[in-house]
């Protein structure tokens, strides 16, 4: 079975899943390890990763895809792939799509933000009409090699223009064949509720983001199952978890001037060849090594 067959999957069981952040190879493995059966490539995790900066739309679309490209080398379950605006027009989210297959990916989101696109935890967002984020939608879907892999659509209404437009775009969104629906960044217990109870009878799996320190409520995942949401996104914790450590390590390190200040806080050398994989790459070269004369 194919990994995009496999998240479809996941929809079939009978408890809810989250999709966890992972924002390079390193932490991708460290998700698979830890029994994750998604991984979420944020846009926001992949801006500051990669380039250092803000999520405002500074990455390009084929910076995006390597980056995908190099988790999805390491890992063997689904990866779920932010696509921000699809990257332009029409046949731009047709190669987008092109591009997140080929990388590995099995799910995307595409999101009806105008360009200059923003996170969606950020003020200042534009949208663009509901019947042009439709036809990048057909298209997007037009352009799908594998009937399995998944498209959510994304709305940023919910700051914007408020939750009545948000659960409209998105009954326009399932009608144009989105294969899921996502509304970013609900303010309160009362709009998750809402958003839920309105798209229920579209029979499309809703998607929660769990990111602390956003704007939206902090809700365990089987609080957010029992309101309607098929599944969930923690799609900064690995990049901040891993700020805090370093930042920590780094100040006690600069202070105190030895590696025994910090020395708690550090895998061993050996413990981490062994999870990178050293041991079987040597094994490896020995095996064929034994047979040049």
């Amino acid at each position: 079975m194919s990994r995009s067959a496999r998240f479809r999957a996941l929809f079939k069981e009978s408890a809810p899943f989250v999709c966890l952040g992972a924002h390079d190879a390193l932490t991708a493995k460290l998700a698979e390890n830890a029994g994750a059966k998604a991984i979420y490539v944020s846009g926001f995790a992949s801006a500051a990763v990669v380039a250092g900066e803000p999520d405002v739309g500074v990455l390009t679309q084929t910076e995006m895809f390597e980056h995908i490209r190099r988790i999805c080398r390491v890992t063997t379950i689904p990866v779920f792939a932010d696509a921000d605006t699809g990257y332009g027009g029409i046949l731009d989210v047709q190669r987008t799509i092109r591009l997140w297959e080929e990388a590995g990916a099995s799910v995307l989101h595409l999101e009806d933000q105008a360009l200059p696109k923003k996170c969606g935890h950020f003020a200042g967002k534009q949208l663009v009409s509901t019947e042009e984020m439709q036809l990048k939608l057909r298209a997007m879907l037009e352009a799908r090699r594998d009937p399995d892999f998944f498209v959510v659509a994304r709305t940023d209404a919910i700051a914007v223009t408020g939750i009545d437009d948000a659960c409209e775009r998105l009954e326009a969104y399932a009608e144009a064949g989105a294969d899921g629906l996502y509304a970013d960044a609900p303010e309160s217990i009362e709009q998750m509720q809402q958003l839920t109870k309105r798209l229920k009878h579209l029979n499309k799996p809703i998607l929660f983001n769990m990111a602390r320190t956003g704007k939206s409520p902090y809700v365990s995942l089987d609080d957010a199952y029992r309101m309607g949401f098929a599944y969930a996104l923690a799609p900064i914790e690995s990049m901040t978890a891993a700020h805090k450590a370093v930042k920590e390590m780094f100040d006690i390190f600069m202070r105190e001037g030895t590696t025994e200040a910090v020395a708690d806080r550090l895998t061993t050398f050996d413990d981490f060849k062994q999870f990178i994989g050293l041991p079987e790459a040597v094994e490896t070269e020995r095996r064929f090594a034994a047979h040049v004369k």
